[in-house]
């Protein structure tokens, strides 16, 4: 049996387990998806506009996609999220879900909230059985027709090698496109331990999506490499 049919034999156990990791499924009704669009349009886009103003490069690669597609960036600090929903624009941030750590973002029901309604997050367990679950999850509302972003460095760095295989079950499974992101200037408006963001510019570049083929492996070294050469046209446009 190959890595792939062990890894679907996996999820479909694991999918009938479910019921371990909540799922906060009212955050994604449409009543829950105006409220977010109008907190993101009205709110939060402006804030980071003003907070830190921020230049998106390669924002022509999303005319690639026609449908779902897993977005994977480097992670930098807690404002990664935002100013990522912020750079992919409505088109995509209609239709998209953020993976982010449960044991930060929903530590309490108030926090799980807040993050579900205003940045369509989903917890995302780390480690552990329920890792599994959350990677199902995901999986499903693929198949659904949402996109997921998601960090797969686990810690933060301005690097793009290191990344955990959680994504490219997701891509390879739905045969969904893995979109390379990178980000830069986010460890200097929001350095780790502060919980107040500092004036300050970033740039987000966007890569050319990636088809998913059907091999993990080689999927995380084209990720990897794809972040890698977003890093580079970024740093280049930084330069000049």
């Amino acid at each position: 049996m190959s890595e792939r049919e062990q890894s679907q034999s996996a999820r479909a156990g694991s999918s009938r387990r479910r019921g371990t990791v909540p799922t906060w499924s009212w955050a994604r009704t449409p009543p829950a998806r105006l409220v977010r669009s109008g907190i993101q349009y009205g709110a939060l886009v402006p804030l980071l506009k003003f907070i830190s103003p921020f230049t998106v490069i390669g924002k022509r690669n999303l005319a690639k996609l026609d449908g779902p597609a897993v977005f994977v960036a480097n992670h930098q600090s807690h404002f990664d999220a935002p100013i990522c929903l912020a750079a992919l624009g409505g088109r995509v941030r209609r239709r998209l879900v953020v993976a982010a750590a449960a044991d930060y973002f929903y530590s309490s029901a108030v926090k799980g909230a807040a993050a579900s309604l205003a940045l369509g997050t989903v917890p995302f367990v780390r480690s552990g059985g329920s890792s599994r679950d959350s990677l199902q999850f995901l999986k499903d509302l693929v198949g659904k027709g949402w996109s997921v972003l998601i960090f797969p460095s686990g810690t933060r760095g301005t690097g793009a090698s290191g990344f955990k295989k959680g994504f490219a079950y997701l891509a390879v499974d739905a045969q969904v496109p893995v979109v390379p992101l990178y980000l830069h200037g986010l460890d200097q408006v929001m350095p780790k331990g502060s919980f107040i963001p500092l004036p300050g510019g970033v740039v987000v570049g966007i890569g050319p999506p990636i088809p998913p083929g059907d091999d993990y492996n080689a999927l995380v070294g084209k990720a990897e490499a794809g972040v890698a050469e977003v890093r580079t046209v970024v740093k280049g446009w930084e330069g000049a």
